[in-house]
C-alpha cells in the first residue's frame, strides 16, 4: 500500500512536502481509535462489536471527509496483531499456525513476510 492509500481523500491530493504533517494526523487518528478499544467496560464485547465502534468513530473523527481504501486499513490493523498472536501461541510453527487460522500455509508464509513477522 502506497502511504498515501492510508489517508482519506482530501490528504491523498496534497503535496508530499506536507506528507509528515499528514502522517502524524493519521497517526495521532489510530491512537484515539485505539485508546476508545482500551476502555475495559467494553472488554468482554464480541469482535464484531469493537469493529463497529471503531469504525463509527473513525468517520465521526473524519466529519465529512471521504476515507479511501478503509477496508484495506482495516484488515492491516487487525490482520498482522492476529498472526503474530497466533504464531506467538503456536510457537513459531507455522503449519499449526496455519491450521489455527484456516489458512494455506503458502498464504500465512506471504502474510508473515509483508507483515515482518518471520
Amino acid at each position: 500500500m502506497t502511504p498515501q492509500a492510508q489517508y482519506n481523500a482530501s490528504h491523498v491530493n496534497k503535496s508530499a512536502g506536507n506528507l509528515d504533517y499528514y502522517e502524524e494526523d493519521y497517526h495521532r487518528s489510530i491512537r484515539n481509535v485505539e485508546s476508545a478499544l482500551d476502555d475495559t467496560d467494553h472488554a468482554h464485547e464480541p469482535l464484531r462489536i469493537h469493529v463497529e465502534r471503531v469504525v463509527r468513530q473513525y468517520f465521526a473523527m473524519l466529519g465529512d471527509e471521504i476515507p479511501t481504501d478503509l477496508y484495506e486499513l482495516i484488515l492491516k490493523e487487525i490482520e498482522q496483531p492476529l498472526l503474530s498472536v497466533v504464531l506467538e501461541k503456536s510457537r513459531g510453527n507455522q503449519t499449526k499456525c496455519a491450521q489455527i487460522l484456516g489458512l494455506n500455509r503458502g498464504t500465512l508464509r506471504k502474510k508473515l513476510k509483508i507483515y515482518g513477522l518471520m
